[in-house]
């Protein structure tokens, strides 16, 4: 297996793990690994095996996208709920400063 084949299967297996991550809302692991495949991947594109048969590539390209955006929803669902929740805790800070308010006078 080519050095290019290794990185490119790498970097696939970070693209699971990397969904799996957020599936599990694991933040911090899940950037760590994100750097890793980065790496991996800007040494894949400037590969010149790689360049010269990208379409031989595509399918292990696609699949990582895919991962990659299936990870992004998973974030942006999370993102939104600590949003509600921040909202939530807000509302209710309000309510006791009211009633602390209200009950002290």
């Amino acid at each position: 297996m080519s050095q290019l084949q290794q990185n490119l299967s790498q970097a696939l297996a970070l693209s699971q793990r990397i969904f799996d991550l957020a599936q599990d809302a694991a933040w911090a692991e899940m950037e760590q690994a994100d750097r890793q495949r980065i790496t991996l991947l800007e040494s894949v594109f400037s590969d010149a095996e790689f360049q010269q048969k990208s379409d031989d590539y595509r399918p292990q390209l696609r699949k990582i996208a895919d991962l990659n955006e299936q990870a992004l929803v998973l974030c942006a669902d999370a993102k939104g709920k600590l949003n509600q929740q921040g909202r939530s805790l807000k509302v209710g800070r309000k309510a006791l400063s009211a009633y602390k308010r209200n009950s002290l006078d």
